[in-house]
């Protein structure tokens, strides 16, 4: 059979890497039947087929677009698939052949994610509208539905009325591949011997960088060495985290390097005292896994899908309570034997995560819908 697979966001760092570990995963295990990936112009270096029965198709329509409701349908029925597979679920809703949907999270309909100029956030503000009918369309007219977690799965149910039958909870996996060929960079303002909380993400709200900053202000009575290092691109973001740290006189202690190479992380997560993931709202969290993967204790916040993906290998706090989070920080910083039992804990969770897995239980699933 012919299945079409939408890579248009490859460049997207974690929607991503899903789609590039699934399409390394599916070369792996399928040499049957034919693969065809939509990319735009502007990602074509970033995934190369390797087997004869998987091709590259060009399609230079931007995620979100217009166009994707309009054109993208148009493009996908002259393809004549047997499945396609959508891995978000904006595009392409007025699809009606045999369609896959993953569904990583349901933020953009819990969390207002727009940003910039008064304008820009009106409009941010207004794409949400057409965004839920959208998704809304694609849950109601998806074959099979692919969730990230089981939290997610249960929410789509529960909230969507959609039928469970016909959704499965798919895990994602930590991948540090990236990582191990990297050379290591120091980053500038940071020495081996700092204390160091480290964060790697983006700043929209709902990712909740600012009670790292409040935990932080809470360490630092007793702990005045340590630093809390926020990596990432920090967008409109920036100042007002900056201004509270301010406010709490830590700004001495806050380290904002902006994006990071993969040598950067790398030192990073070589010499860091932990990772802490304090995010309010996930579809899987993966970063957490990949800090596991580098040997560093997780603390992690107790909402959506985190305690399901890490388990009992991250020591959890409120994420509306600062004095809960400097808490369990004090805890491993004073405590070396309860950092080293987390890093260990973290090592024996990761085999439960298999990029191979996860596209093994994807390629089912296509089999599943033309049966």
């Amino acid at each position: 059979m012919r299945i079409v697979i939408d890579g248009r966001m490859l460049s997207w760092t974690g929607v991503g890497r899903y789609t590039h570990a699934l399409l390394e995963g599916l070369e792996a295990i399928d040499r049957t039947n034919e693969y065809v990936v939509l990319m735009r112009q502007d990602d074509w270096s970033r995934w190369k087929p390797q087997e004869n029965n998987f091709r590259r198709v060009e399609c230079d329509i931007e995620p979100y677009a217009l166009a994707e409701q309009t054109r993208l349908p148009r493009i996908l029925r002259g393809l004549a698939p047997d499945v396609v597979h959508f891995v978000t679920p904006n595009a392409a809703a007025l699809y009606r052949g045999t369609k896959v949907v993953t569904v990583h999270d349901l933020t953009l309909l819990d969390f207002d994610t727009s940003r910039g100029s008064p304008a820009r956030r009106l409009a941010g503000k207004l794409k949400r509208f057409p965004f839920r009918l959208i998704f809304l369309t694609q849950l109601a007219t998806a074959k099979r539905i692919v969730t990230v977690t089981g939290y997610v799965r249960e929410q789509l149910v529960k909230r969507f009325r959609v039928d469970r039958a016909k959704v499965s909870a798919v895990w994602n996996a930590a991948d540090s591949i990236h990582l191990a060929e990297a050379a290591e960079e120091s980053v500038d303002g940071l020495a081996k011997s700092d204390p160091l909380i480290l964060y790697v993400g983006n700043y929209y709200p709902y990712k909740n960088a600012r009670v790292l900053i409040e935990a932080l202000a809470l360490v630092s009575r007793s702990r005045p060495d340590v630093k809390l290092v926020l990596a990432g691109k920090t967008g409109e973001y920036k100042d007002d985290l900056l201004a509270l740290a301010e406010s709490l006189n830590v700004s001495d202690r806050v380290v904002m390097p902006g994006f990071i190479t993969d040598g950067q992380l790398k030192w990073l997560y070589r010499n860091s005292a932990m990772y802490v993931y304090p995010s309010l709202s996930e579809g899987f969290g993966l970063q957490g896994l990949e800090a596991m993967a580098q040997g560093l204790p997780v603390l992690s916040s107790t909402a959506t899908c985190l305690p399901e993906v890490y388990g009992d290998a991250a020591l959890y706090f409120d994420p509306h309570a600062a004095d809960d989070l400097a808490q369990k920080i004090n805890d491993l910083l004073e405590n070396p034997e309860l950092a080293t039992e987390m890093a260990a804990r973290g090592y024996e969770r990761l085999p439960m995560f298999s990029w191979r897995a996860t596209a093994e239980a994807i390629h089912r699933i296509y089999l599943e819908t033309v049966q």
